[in-house]
């Protein structure tokens, strides 16, 4: 056969030698021993006709293996044949350079190198990226995002957030990430995210990311949007709301001029928020018009009374709710704490409070007793006198603290029990 092989070549008969190889080695079935005939028979017209030789690599019916593929790699190099090159080389380094020749020469389809990419290791395959991205990212950029994406699993996530991040290419990584960020239970890749989307000013993938996912931190987010001071604060709104910072965020919206985000975030997105948010505007200062103002848009049940009222009690400021509680008192509201509040603010604005302790049914009578003792002993008596029995312990105490025996023997009188009469004739009972 080479004797054959080398008549016909002495005549550059390329074509007579490549039908009579196909026809012998096509005869005798892919084996070892014509490792030679096969190197030939490719070498021949990768150096004379690459198309041809294009066409056996290509050939289902013609399937040689034995060759020797490190000359075929080269050969074909050297012919622009850059997929098949790549496809015989095994060394990374020749493997990298014909990646720039095919790339620069626009001779590699997508389709080719998303599948070749995958053949290689997860080592050999993330150099090749770094390579891409270190000589070119301006061209190869795509190409890198779609094998990130493509091999992911394979080539992890941590691996390719460091890639992306070592070249500053804030599109790649969020390109890539946002391929699988609604699926991912991932934190840090949630959070690499939302880096790229704010970096690309990508404000409105943001907020809904923010808004949506279950699984960022939201310390590590909260932290993050506030040192980036955003024009539009929506995604911190949310991560706060949804994660019980709304004093921090408050705080944050203040003193950054942006009253009317919580204007906006009490009235129309968590009514429920208020007490929290007054609770914080009082702790800086916020003027008590301002306060009432705010208050002034919401309404119960949204808003809690009970949650208000505490927040602003526990910062001695309940006489700037009294607008809003008159107002709810009129509306018909018979909620405990809304009367709780009414009653303590009258006691100390003295505003006829005796009255309101006498003939309203609805407050407690423990708690604004309680209240009414540091403030008006005889008031705390009235309100416990109100519960006719329920804080008969409480009433005995105050009356006997203060003095007000002719009041408490009154009320035994009245009350006409057995057992309360005991309790205060015992000889334990140093009043009695």
């Amino acid at each position: 056969v080479n004797n054959v092989v080398d008549i016909f070549m002495r005549q550059n008969d390329v074509e007579t030698t490549t039908s009579f190889l196909l026809d012998v080695l096509k005869s005798r079935g892919d084996r070892a021993e014509d490792a030679e005939l096969q190197t030939k028979l490719l070498t021949i017209n990768l150096m004379a006709m690459p198309q041809v030789a294009h066409a056996i690599l290509e050939s289902e019916e013609y399937k040689f293996t034995h060759y020797d593929h490190n000359q075929v790699a080269t050969l074909s190099e050297r012919a622009g044949l850059y997929q098949h090159a790549l496809d015989h080389y095994e060394d990374i380094e020749d493997i990298k350079r014909v990646l720039h020749l095919g790339l620069s020469a626009n001779s590699l389809t997508p389709e080719f190198l998303l599948e070749f990419f995958g053949n290689l290791t997860p080592e050999d395959a993330l150099e090749c990226l770094r390579d891409l991205m270190k000589y070119n990212m301006a061209q190869n950029l795509r190409l890198v995002v779609e094998v990130a994406k493509r091999y992911s699993d394979l080539l992890t996530p941590k691996a390719l957030i460091a890639l992306f991040e070592d070249f500053d290419s804030m599109s790649g990584l969020y390109y890539y990430l946002g391929s699988f960020v609604n699926f991912t239970e991932d934190s840090h890749v949630v959070f690499k995210y939302i880096q790229g989307a704010v970096q690309l000013n990508q404000l409105r993938e943001v907020e809904r990311v923010c808004r949506e996912n279950e699984h960022y931190d939201p310390v590590e987010v909260k932290k993050f949007l506030i040192e980036k001071n955003l024009r539009d604060p929506r995604p911190l709104i949310y991560v706060c709301d949804r994660h019980g910072f709304v004093e921090e965020l408050t705080t944050y919206l203040h003193n950054n001029s942006m009253t009317a985000f919580i204007e906006a975030y009490v009235e129309r997105m968590n009514p429920a928020a208020t007490p929290k948010v007054v609770g914080a505007l009082i702790d800086l200062s916020v003027s008590d018009d301002t306060l009432r103002a705010l208050v002034q848009k919401v309404r119960p049940p949204q808003c809690p009374i009970a949650e208000l009222t505490a927040e602003v009690e526990k910062r001695n400021r309940l006489r700037l709710l009294l607008p809003w509680l008159e107002a709810r008192l009129h509306e018909g509201n018979t909620e405990v704490p809304l009367h709780n509040a009414l009653a303590k603010v009258y006691v100390e604005i003295n505003n006829n409070p005796q009255h309101f302790l006498t003939t309203n049914e609805h407050y407690d009578s423990l708690d604004v007793g309680k209240y009414c003792e540091t403030r008006d002993p005889h008031l705390a008596f009235v309100a416990y006198k109100r519960a006719w029995g329920k804080c008969d312990d409480e009433l005995i105490d105050v009356t006997n603290k203060h003095g007000f025996f002719k009041d408490q023997a009154k009320y035994l009188v009245e009350r006409q029990d057995a057992d309360l009469w005991a309790k205060v004739l015992t000889e334990e009972n140093e009043h009695r």
